[in-house]
């Protein structure tokens, strides 16, 4: 039997989110295969509370538990925070420093595609359409000439480090643009302004299977409000989502395409979700990568794991053992 910490919480506005990612992933894990111990991670308190609601804190020197004087070590760490310090590839490097074994990504991935606009370089190298876009620190002048040039109206302004469209804003005019930079500015200290492209929001789903990058399925995205901001996307009856996406077949093939590309290229590892915006004439662009997506119920990643067919159970025992296995 392998111990395996399911770590969720952190310190970000993805919290929550996480809470319950960590949750779903709990439910799934196989009993007969597995010990799983739910971490608690809220600042510098790492806990385990027990059957009896006792609390328990983790050993930061070597990531351990002591129990009734036993002392738990873990075989695997599945790592379920959405930003700051799970996707970030903070907690990757400490666990590289301890050896330990992680689901996911490794600390370089992980702290590169967390940026929004340092990945957008690095993907543009796969000539994937990507959107015009700008990029502040918080201590740099914003220039209001060089918005509407390169991005126009309406635009999105957005911090670079942090997920869910948390520090999200679409900007409809100049008189916009300060109010919204404080906003990204409350949760980074840089942030991009990126030109809007109209069309469907679509995300795909990708797993290492048999060693390989495939690309699970293609979902649709149907917000009811102005954008798949984070109420749309965590409160029931805000948005729709469709698995398979309702568009051109060439489209959602080229998609798949670019997902398993983007996955290869930037090293990825476990299972990211890759989110563009596709154009009326069927281009799809790409937004973002989320190397530790959502896992909750209602997320799109079992969503999609439930149209390939493919149990969940099974899936995230196969997600824990190829973490083992990379890592041995």
């Amino acid at each position: 039997m392998k111990n395996v910490a399911i770590l969720a919480g952190g310190n970000s506005g993805e919290y929550e989110v996480s809470l319950r990612s960590g949750a779903n992933i709990l439910d799934q894990m196989d009993r007969s295969l597995f010990n799983p111990y739910f971490i608690h991670v809220k600042g510098t308190e790492w806990s385990y509370t027990d059957e009896k609601n006792q609390k328990h804190l983790i050993d930061k020197n070597d990531f351990s538990l002591t129990i009734n004087g036993q002392k738990i070590v873990f075989d695997v760490v599945f790592i379920a925070i959405h930003g700051n310090p799970g996707e970030n590839g903070k907690f990757q490097g400490y666990f590289d420093m301890l050896d330990i074994p992680y689901t996911g990504c490794d600390c370089f991935c992980s702290a590169l595609t967390f940026n929004k606009y340092f990945c957008n370089l690095a993907v543009r190298e796969l000539n994937v359409p990507i959107a015009p876009s700008l990029h502040y620190y918080h201590d740099d002048e914003i220039d209001m000439d060089e918005i509407e040039k390169v991005c126009g109206y309406p635009c999105f302004i957005k911090s670079c480090n942090s997920g869910s469209s948390v520090g999200v804003t679409k900007v409809h005019d100049e008189s916009q643009v300060k109010a919204a930079v404080e906003e990204a500015f409350k949760y980074d200290d840089q942030l991009m302004i990126e030109k809007m492209i109209s069309g469907q929001e679509l995300a795909c789903g990708v797993a290492l299977v048999d060693g390989k990058p495939k690309a699970l399925a293609v979902t649709e995205i149907c917000p009811k409000n102005e954008f798949y901001d984070y109420q749309a996307k965590y409160t029931d009856g805000l948005h729709d989502m469709y698995t398979p996406a309702r568009i051109p077949k060439e489209s959602y093939e080229q998609v798949l395409k670019y997902s398993e590309q983007i996955y290869h290229f930037l090293n990825c590892g476990g299972i990211v979700r890759v989110d563009y915006i596709i154009t009326p004439d069927g281009i799809p662009y790409f937004i973002e990568i989320n190397t530790i997506p959502g896992q909750t119920a209602m997320s799109i990643i079992p969503a999609q794991l439930t149209a390939c067919k493919m149990d969940l159970k099974d899936f995230y025992t196969s997600v824990v053992m190829d973490a083992i296995k990379t890592e041995n």
